[in-house]
């Protein structure tokens, strides 16, 4: 028996587009060899990604702020810096040591 990540369920969504955006959506489709049902789903697919990798950021940000306000643990932007440009020359350098 399949399970639910398996064989996930698909509903149906209605989205209302202005004449000119069908439109555009069929021509595109046209063009890509693609129906304008495939493209519809890869732009909210990507849209969901971007916003979900958007809102990881976020919470990664608010998380290092509330550890540096709790702990004083830092690297200055001059520190980072200086690794970034040792990293083109050697994929491995070590990232500066946090301190307060």
């Amino acid at each position: 028996m399949p399970t639910a990540l398996e064989n996930p369920r698909s509903v149906n969504v209605t989205v209302k587009l202005q004449d000119g955006e069908r439109q555009s959506l069929k021509a595109l489709a046209v063009a890509k060899h693609r129906t304008p049902h495939f493209l519809m789903k890869e732009a909210i697919q990507r849209y969901i990604e971007d916003e979900e990798a958007e809102q990881a950021a976020i919470e990664a940000a608010a998380a290092s702020l509330a550890n540096y306000k709790k702990t004083g643990l830092h690297t200055t932007l001059d520190e980072v810096k200086v690794w970034a440009k040792a990293v083109r020359k050697d994929r491995s350098a070590k990232m500066p040591a946090c301190h307060t």
